[in-house]
């Protein structure tokens, strides 16, 4: 465990100052449904690797803390984790399916764990398929999803 409080905090700003570098080139509007937020490049890509895989190890570090000692099976859960995982006992401690983060650019609201309590959000699967493989994620990954990424990440670092 990293007795560091601040190092997932100090990761976040350092994420959210690469996001608006990137901001910088990209008009954004209020409608999640417009043309600017299907937008991918390789700047994205790689601001996904990065995001998603800080997402990954805080989850980690999470799941082996003290904190869930007493869950059942918890050994052989902390030596596979994968999102089922996170999603199976994390979430019902943490609820992060039921924060929202505002997104002031884009003047909206976003669940980023919207019924992660379920499901998978869309944003992880595109992530967790294609990381082994940039040239599908550069495809696949857009500013939308790195928008939810950002605030996924958000939540649970601070």
């Amino acid at each position: 465990m990293i007795y560091d409080v601040n190092y997932f905090l100090r990761r976040y700003i350092q994420a959210e100052d690469d996001f608006l570098n990137i901001m910088d080139y990209i008009n954004i509007t209020e409608s999640c449904n417009d043309s600017c937020y299907k937008i991918g490049s390789s700047k994205l890509m790689d601001f996904c690797l990065k995001v998603c895989t800080e997402i990954e190890t805080l989850f980690r570090e999470i799941l082996n803390s003290t904190r869930f000692d007493s869950h059942p099976d918890i050994y052989s859960k902390r030596n596979n984790q994968n999102i089922k995982i996170y999603r199976d006992v994390i979430e019902p401690v943490y609820k992060l399916h039921e924060y929202s983060v505002f997104f002031l650019q884009g003047r909206m609201e976003i669940w980023p764990f919207m019924n992660f309590d379920t499901q998978t959000p869309k944003w992880f699967k595109i992530y967790s398929k294609y990381k082994h493989n940039k040239l599908d994620l550069l495809e696949r990954w857009n500013i939308k999803n790195s928008i939810y990424a950002l605030g996924a990440f958000l939540i649970p670092a601070t």
